[in-house]
């Protein structure tokens, strides 16, 4: 992961995308990023005629003056603690997901913050929802901020891995993160205590995956035994206070398995704890 320089965030005027609009302040702030505030409309089709309607300037000014309003009224809510002098502002057209996936592909676009209502409810109400769906298409990280979180300086991190996810080559990009803001990662690596039907996990090499890094990252490592990995990912977190949790895997297999264990066993992850998203064989 290269270093976040410039970072979106997805507002809808919702109460959950005004959080994930403070969580992105502060965070920029922690960074020493740009932000920018990204509303999206979307394509309205009339299906007697499937002819697009039309969008006028005048929209365009009407929902910048919004933003500029709600980036006010958050400054004075939160008595400007984040002196990030500058969000630049962005109104585009089409699907959510689409156009903040084409946005994820821009160089210039480090990170994508978003807000997520269902982290905190089952996960039948957010599987296929446009946070979920952001982050499993994204070219950048994502973090989604769940409905009631709030900002805290980052200082630990779990990084949530099968065996797959949890090599060398795809723990650099938190390791650098987690540098960047001097934060202790806890490495977990969840097995089941009964993998029958799925392939044999292998024990990880400790010393390999933090070859050239150790002397400079505070970290601990984690071995999780149980057959719930929802259940026992969340009590660990809660256990530790963990700020952030990330997510990392190739060809999106770890999270989408993960996202439909977790349908099955109706659980949600965390009720307030930020998550990341790293695809790494998408990274720049």
């Amino acid at each position: 992961m290269k270093n976040i320089k410039n970072i979106i965030v997805a507002t809808d005027f919702s109460v959950t995308s005004r959080q994930a609009y403070r969580y992105a302040v502060e965070l920029a702030e922690t960074l020493q990023a740009s932000l920018t505030v990204v509303h999206v409309i979307e394509n309205v089709v009339m299906l007697s005629d499937v002819v697009s309607t039309p969008f006028l300037e005048n929209d365009d000014q009407e929902l910048i003056k919004d933003v500029k309003e709600m980036i006010a009224e958050e400054k004075e809510a939160t008595a400007g603690t984040a002196t990030n002098q500058h969000v630049k502002i962005k109104i585009l057209k089409g699907d959510v997901v689409d156009v903040l996936t084409d946005l994820s592909k821009n160089k210039e676009t480090d990170l994508i913050v978003i807000g997520t209502t269902g982290l905190s409810d089952v996960l039948e109400k957010i599987f296929g929802s446009i946070s979920v769906k952001v982050s499993n298409k994204a070219h950048c990280p994502v973090i989604m901020v769940p409905r009631g979180a709030k900002w805290k300086p980052i200082e630990k991190i779990v990084y949530a891995s099968d065996f797959d996810s949890l090599t060398a080559e795809f723990s650099k990009d938190i390791i650098g993160f987690s540098l960047n803001i001097d934060a202790t990662i806890h490495f977990v690596n969840v097995r089941n205590y009964d993998p029958v039907g799925e392939h044999i996990q292998k024990d990880i090499d400790w010393n390999q995956l933090f070859v050239g890094t150790e002397s400079l990252l505070s970290y601990e490592k984690h071995t999780i035994y149980g057959n719930n990995t929802i259940k026992e990912l969340k009590e660990f977190a809660e256990e530790k206070k963990i700020d952030l949790i990330v997510f990392a895997s190739k060809h999106r297999n770890f999270w989408q398995n993960l996202i439909h264990k977790s349908t099955t066993e109706n659980m949600a992850l965390s009720a307030i704890t930020p998550i990341m998203v790293i695809h790494s064989d998408d990274q720049r």
